[in-house]
C-alpha cells in the first residue's frame, strides 16, 4: 500500500539533468525496497525525488505537503552535507519540510568525513528540531555526527541498514549451505583492475563446480550486447575500456555476465543464487538478509562501520581463504540485537 503522507528522497532516482553523467546504482534501489518493507508502504513515483539536484518548485511544494520526507539511505553524509544542493539552514528553517534520515551513512572516502562544516551542522540542527529520531547505518556515522552535534546525540539512532533485515535472517536459524551458484559483484571505479580480477580468480578457485555469475550493479560501459560476440570470437579483452575488459575477463574465467535492468530485476535474479562474494556492500547485506552466505571485500571506508556493528569480516582478496569458514550466526545475533533500534525509529514514521 502507499501512504500519501510520506515522500522519499533517494539517489536511486537519476534526474534528467544528470543522465549521461551519473549511472544508476542498483544498491540504492535495494535500499528503497527495504525501506518500503520496514514501513509497510510503497512510495508512488509521484512521491519520489532526487537529492542530487535542487528540486523544481512544484517538487518542493509536493515535499512540503508530505507529512514527512524520508531521506533514503546510501552514503550521502559528508563534511558539506545538505539535503539537496544549495539548501541552506536558513531556507530549511523557513520552509515547511520535515526531513527524516533513514539509514544514511558516511561517505567513506578519504577527505570527505574529516568534520562537519558549520553550515552542515546548522542544516542538521534545524532538521532535528522537527523530528524525534533519525536513523544512521553504522556506529562510525553516529560518532561522526555526535562529535559535531553532541546535544543531538540522543536523537541519532544506530539502526543499521534496512537492506540487512530480511525476515529470513531475523527469524531463521540456519544459513544456506548450498554452493550450486555464486554471484560476484565488482566496484569498477578508480584503480580497480588488480583487486577485481584477483577476486574473480579467487571465486573461480573456491567454487569450481558452481554456476558463476558476474553481476553488474552500475553499468559504466554500455552497451554490453557486443561483448558476448567479442568473447565468442576470442577477442574478449579487445576493448580499451577497463570496465568492459573486466567483464570480458570474468567471462574468460567461466562467469556469465548479468546486467539487470533495474533493482527489482536484480532482486529477483538473486533469489536463485546461493552465495555471494564481492565488493558491493548492499549485495552483501541482501544475501545476508536472505540467510545466504556472503563475503565482502572492502574498497573504502563505507563498509567498516557496518562490519563492526554486524560482526562480519572485511578481508582483502588474498585473505579470503582464511574466512571461507566464517560463522555467519554471528551476523544473525548482532542483527537481532540492533533491530529494536530500527523498530523504535520506524514507529516514529508510522504515526
Amino acid at each position: 500500500m502507499s501512504d500519501q503522507g510520506l515522500a522519499l528522497l533517494s539517489p536511486y532516482l537519476i534526474p534528467p539533468a544528470l543522465r549521461g553523467r551519473k549511472v544508476v546504482n542498483l544498491g540504492d534501489g535495494f535500499i528503497v525496497r527495504a525501506i518500503e518493507r520496514e514501513l509497510g508502504h510503497t512510495f508512488p513515483a509521484s512521491a519520489v525525488f532526487s537529492p542530487r539536484v535542487a528540486p523544481a518548485p512544484q517538487d518542493e511544494e509536493a515535499m512540503a505537503q508530505a507529512r514527512r520526507v524520508v531521506i533514503g539511505g546510501a552514503n550521502q553524509l559528508n563534511d558539506r552535507y545538505t539535503v539537496w544542493p544549495g539548501l541552506t539552514a536558513e531556507r530549511l528553517r523557513a520552509g515547511a519540510w520535515t526531513f527524516v534520515p533513514f539509514g544514511v551513512g558516511i561517505h567513506g572516502d578519504p577527505g570527505f568525513n574529516d568534520g562537519l562544516s558549520e553550515e552542515s551542522c546548522r542544516v542538521l540542527d534545524v532538521l532535528h528540531d522537527r523530528i524525534a529520531f533519525s536513523s544512521w547505518r553504522c556506529p562510525h556515522t553516529v560518532e561522526y555526527l555526535a562529535r559535531a552535534l553532541p546535544h543531538r546525540r540522543d536523537q541519532f539512532l544506530m539502526t543499521g541498514c534496512a537492506v540487512a533485515y530480511g525476515p529470513q535472517l531475523l527469524q531463521g536459524d540456519r544459513f544456506l549451505a548450498a554452493e550450486d551458484s555464486v554471484a560476484v559483484t565488482a566496484t569498477d571505479r578508480n584503480d580497480f583492475w588488480d583487486r577485481e580480477t584477483a577476486l574473480v580468480d579467487a571465486v573461480a578457485h573456491r567454487f569450481p563446480r558452481a554456476r558463476k555469475y558476474f553481476v553488474v550493479h552500475q553499468n559504466f560501459a554500455p552497451p554490453a550486447r557486443f561483448e558476448r560476440l567479442l568473447h565468442a570470437l576470442g577477442r574478449g579483452h579487445a576493448s580499451s575500456d577497463p570496465v568492459a575488459r573486466l567483464r570480458a575477463y570474468a567471462r574468460s574465467r567461466g562467469f556469465e555476465v548479468v546486467i539487470p535492468a533495474d533493482a527489482d530485476a536484480c532482486l529477483r535474479f538473486y533469489e536463485g543464487v546461493d552465495v555471494h562474494v564481492g565488493t558491493r556492500l548492499h549485495a552483501h547485506l541482501l544475501f545476508l538478509s536472505r540467510n545466504r552466505r556472503s563475503w565482502l571485500v572492502p574498497v573504502d571506508g563505507r563498509s567498516a562501520g557496518m562490519a563492526e556493528a554486524f560482526g562480519f569480516p572485511l578481508p582483502a582478496v588474498a585473505d579470503l581463504p582464511r574466512h571461507w569458514d566464517f560463522d555467519f550466526e554471528i551476523v544473525r545475533r548482532n542483527a537481532r540485537a540492533i533491530y529494536p533500534a530500527m523498530q523504535k525509529f520506524t514507529r516514529t514514521l508510522q504515526t
